[in-house]
């Protein structure tokens, strides 16, 4: 079965608001420049799946709104983890 192009403008349109939001749930979550979250952490507060937190975290780093400032080693696994955060301010 074919889509017509408005089936596919107006599911392009519901993807994109839900992008916006998903993105500012994750935004909120920094209220300051202190605080670091990994990937997970972000899924765990927001209960947003771990596949759609690293995409729009990737969206947010690519806009530079996020920033990676650090990793930390996962309990659960060992691994190493990449910590986001606001940008940290450049002073003069």
């Amino acid at each position: 079965m074919r889509s017509t192009h408005t089936q596919l403008a107006g599911y392009d349109s519901v993807t994109g608001t839900k992008r916006c939001t998903q993105k500012q749930m994750i935004l909120n979550l920094f209220c300051t420049p202190h605080v670091t979250l990994t990937r997970q952490e972000i899924a765990d507060r927001t209960n947003l799946r771990l596949s759609s937190v690293c995409g729009r975290v990737r969206e947010l780093l690519d806009d530079e709104a996020l920033q990676v400032r650090g990793s930390q080693k996962c309990t659960a696994t060992g691994v190493q983890n990449e910590t986001m955060g606001l940008p940290a301010e450049v002073t003069a």
